[in-house]
């Protein structure tokens, strides 16, 4: 058989190989991935559509809320941690969406555990699912209070970073040890 020949059979058995969907895997264990319609979303629910701003001005104890928009600080103190942030309106999908119609709302929403303070920065983005609480004074004003049962955390980094740097993770977050404990 000459070169050509050789060539020929080669490429004719890669393109068999591909039309065949290639080997098969070669372990028995392989897990198949899960559809994205079976995957659960922390986000999605009936919420009360009651926003920040006239949550502070009213009692609606109790009311599930899903609210979101960007980080001004968190601090851990007693076993939680508080998350004062500045409201967004929310798409769709529960993301943040800075439009004009967005204000100047706040509210903190806390969750028991720890979240660290550099991975929550000032200005990251976040959505919590929650039931209002009560109200606290922020600066002189009146806001309302969440106590989270989700805390889901938006990735601002570009998606060359988000593939190896654990700083770039985004999804629902549990709170972790505090520094010093275990």
């Amino acid at each position: 058989m000459d070169v050509r020949g050789f060539v020929s059979v080669v490429c004719a058995l890669g393109l068999a190989s591909c039309a065949s969907g290639g080997p098969s895997p070669s372990r028995t264990d392989a897990v198949a991935p899960i559809p994205a319609s079976r995957v659960a979303d922390p986000l999605r629910g009936d919420f009360d559509p009651i926003t920040p701003g006239e949550a502070a001005d009213t009692d609606r104890l109790g009311a599930t809320v899903r609210w979101g928009g960007g980080i001004d600080r968190v601090v851990f103190q007693d076993g939680r941690s508080c998350f004062t942030m500045r409201a967004a309106r929310l798409t769709p999908s529960g993301q943040p969406d800075w439009t004009r119609e967005s204000n100047n709302e706040r509210f903190v929403a806390c969750r028991a555990g720890f979240y660290d303070a550099l991975r929550f920065a000032p200005f990251r983005e976040v959505t919590f699912v929650g039931r209002i609480d009560g109200h606290t004074q922020l600066d002189g004003e009146r806001v309302a209070t969440i106590e989270a049962r989700v805390v889901y955390l938006f990735s601002d980094c570009l998606d060359i970073d988000a593939a190896t740097d654990p700083q770039c993770a985004y999804g629902p977050v549990e709170p972790g040890a505090p520094p010093g404990e275990p």
